[in-house]
């Protein structure tokens, strides 16, 4: 009893001293170092973000770049209505769609452009349409009940704008977007750079000098979920509260692997890929066999810092350039790298997944025949 008493004792001297020491070192490291005024320390990352005249771009001057109109007016026509919408092979789901097809057609206009759209709601509910990223004026932002009176069952509306900035935009339903971007009321939209300026470049040396394109694919991503409807054909009834989590269906324009579309490359091209994430999740896109430059698509005239990767994450809405040199033949996957995402309803392979598959592929003999269904399924 009196050993462990012993012990004891000796435990709690050496601990004390231990901290006595602590406290005395610390006492004179801080009577040799000098007094730090914290308020006006600087902060080496975020300071310098915010002081910096490098570090931003000048936002209101990039918002407020002059387009020279062009003069030339860029008509389309959108009807909504709803649809049986084929997902992959004998995957059908209800869809309220632009012009019959999910996504919507491409628009496509020239900086400067009068763009004027005309929309006519042939469905029983209230729609809108805003263009994601455009600068539109107020009156055709398509918000409704704040920009504009929702277009009515049975309604024409016509938005008109000058087309900028030069970027991948999309356009989409802003009535209840969680159920109306759900149900397909969403497409792509292109405005190219002007084609020339003062000093005679070519249209895409007038946004990156270093930017020479030999072909570029154009892909939208979403999730869908089977299981929902209009209420009309007995399906869970839009508005459920566990709509966006249960997803069971991920697509590439619309169509889930092995119906998305083929990315035709041949040896020694440069390829562009231009992503839209119009869906509710993140996605991360990964190619076999290449590293890739990756910016944002947001805005081709704004400062772009371009980083090599092998993969990329996309957030809801945003939209992502993917630029490759062509240079390692064969067939190579591409795909969102969340596994439940390259699934069709849980079973694999499926869901956002496609090829790049190089024209003359003297690889070919080598690989292993693709089936025959999947070949004809993929276009």
């Amino acid at each position: 009893m009196c050993a462990q008493r012993i012990v004891t004792r000796l435990k709690w001297g050496i601990i004390t001293a231990v901290i006595g020491v602590v406290i005395l070192t610390a006492k004179a490291a801080s009577a040799q170092a000098p007094e730090v005024d914290v308020a006006n320390e600087p902060i080496p990352v975020f300071r310098d973000v915010l002081v910096n005249p490098y570090s931003m771009p000048d936002l209101s001057a990039q918002q407020n770049v002059s387009v020279k109109a062009t003069g030339k007016v860029r008509e389309y026509s959108l009807t909504i209505e709803k649809i049986r919408w084929n997902i992959v092979g004998d995957v059908y789901m209800t869809q309220w769609a632009f012009n019959g097809q999910v996504p919507g057609p491409l628009l496509e206009a020239t900086e400067g452009d009068l763009v004027r759209i005309s929309v006519k709601n042939n469905t029983a509910v209230d729609h809108t349409l805003h263009s994601h990223g455009l600068w539109s004026p107020v009156v055709m932002d398509g918000v409704p009940n704040v920009t504009q009176k929702p277009i009515g069952p049975g309604e024409t509306f016509v938005y008109e704008f000058i087309a900028k900035p030069a970027g991948f935009h999309w356009y989409h339903c802003h009535v209840n977007a969680a159920e109306h971007l759900e149900m397909g009321l969403y497409g792509p939209f292109v405005v190219h750079p002007a084609p020339k300026t003062g000093l005679g470049t070519t249209k895409e040396q007038a946004v990156d000098p270093a930017l020479k394109i030999d072909r570029e694919y154009l892909l939208v991503v979403d999730e869908m979920d089977t299981r929902i409807d209009d209420g009309e054909s007995g399906g869970r009834p839009l508005g459920h509260p566990r709509m966006i989590s249960n997803f069971n269906y991920f697509t590439i324009n619309g169509k889930a692997f092995p119906e998305t579309p083929l990315i035709k490359v041949r040896e020694g091209e440069t390829i562009r890929i231009r992503i839209v994430n119009v869906g509710a999740w993140i996605h991360t896109f990964h190619l076999h066999g290449h590293a890739f430059a990756a910016a944002s698509a947001e805005c081709d005239r704004c400062p772009r810092n371009w980083v090599y990767k092998d993969t990329v994450r996309i957030n809801p809405a945003s939209r992502m350039d993917i630029v490759f040199k062509a240079n390692n033949p064969g067939r190579w996957l591409f795909h969102c790298h969340v596994p439940p995402h390259i699934t069709n309803d849980g079973n694999y392979p499926g869901g956002m997944m496609t090829f790049v598959e190089y024209e003359n592929n003297p690889y070919l003999k080598f690989l292993p025949p693709m089936p025959q269904e999947m070949r004809q399924r993929m276009k």
